[in-house]
């Protein structure tokens, strides 16, 4: 199954597809999805799934982390390897606005966007660790970017990808895989289990910027209660994934004000319904998603 993935990638090399077009920020936001998905992500979709893999400490602690927070573009630099939730599934999606939000830019609302869903690595080495990458594109302008865990250990033996809560802030965690983590992650931040939302309030899906930016201090994403899939024996969630159908929402978001926002844990008890983000299409699983897709994360700060 290596050797497979391997003549895929030779085989998607092969196609000489370049990198992105030199005026593709410049694009529709509705015309960079659609480039994406149907000229990069299904033109190099896997006739046969690849192996999950372990999470990459070697290569993880040599990449270049300060590009993962500072990138703009949406795919990744050529010499770019994923030692980190190497493995996933992308799929369209809209994120629909609660009537009236307060929060401002994406917030308001989203047509087009991209959502990959993926394992922090091989779940035979640390567990089933659940984790999301959300991309919504802006009209002539970089895309709005958010990453998200069900926590840095994962659920263990729990196979179901949709049977917890994932948010932009997870609790340090004291096992030896998440402790190395941090550490390499602390090189570009204070915070390496907190993720920053301003970017997405910043301006709006048609390239307006908002006059007042205002987003919330964290966010949860809650499964739709009606997506269920098994939680044992162990399998792969990929293809779980490859069942949803197009129009289905996936999750609920929750967000909590600064002003309500604490650290503590009650930040959950405080969220209110904020939107909600519903698939455009099915989930596929493919070269470019694994090792091409980019998504920045951005730096928290405190208030």
């Amino acid at each position: 199954m290596q050797h497979l993935a391997e003549i895929q990638k030779f085989w998607y090399n092969a196609q000489d597809l370049g990198s992105l077009p030199d005026d593709y920020q410049s694009w529709k936001a509705a015309q960079k999805q659609d480039f994406l998905w149907n000229s990069r992500i299904l033109q190099s979709k896997y006739d046969e799934l690849p192996p999950l893999r372990k999470v990459d400490i070697v290569s993880l602690f040599f990449t270049v982390l300060k590009t993962k927070m500072e990138r703009q573009l949406d795919e990744v630099p050529s010499d770019w390897k994923k030692a980190i939730h190497a493995r996933g599934s992308v799929a369209k999606i809209k994120f629909i606005p609660k009537n009236n939000t307060l929060f401002s830019g994406l917030f308001q609302g989203a047509d087009y966007g991209l959502l990959r869903l993926s394992l922090t690595g091989n779940p035979s080495d640390r567990g089933f660790a659940p984790g999301l990458a959300l991309k919504l594109f802006v009209d002539e302008n970089p895309s709005g970017n958010f990453s998200a865990l069900v926590s840095l250990v994962g659920q263990g033996e729990n196979y179901n990808f949709f049977a917890n809560e994932l948010s932009n802030i997870v609790p340090v965690a004291k096992s030896f895989g998440p402790l190395i983590t941090n550490l390499i992650f602390s090189r570009v931040t204070k915070y390496p289990t907190k993720l920053y939302l301003e970017n997405l309030a910043e301006i709006d899906q048609h390239g307006q910027k908002a006059s007042k930016v205002y987003y919330p201090a964290q966010v949860f994403l809650v499964p739709n209660p009606n997506i269920k899939f098994p939680q044992s024996p162990p399998h792969d969630f990929r293809n779980d994934l490859a069942t949803i159908p197009s129009g289905t929402f996936l999750y609920t978001v929750y967000g909590v004000s600064p002003e309500e926002a604490t650290e503590q844990s009650n930040n959950r008890r405080k969220a209110k319904v904020i939107g909600h983000i519903e698939t455009t299409s099915e989930f596929v699983s493919s070269f470019y998603g694994d090792s091409q897709l980019f998504f920045r994360h951005q730096r928290f700060r405190n208030r």
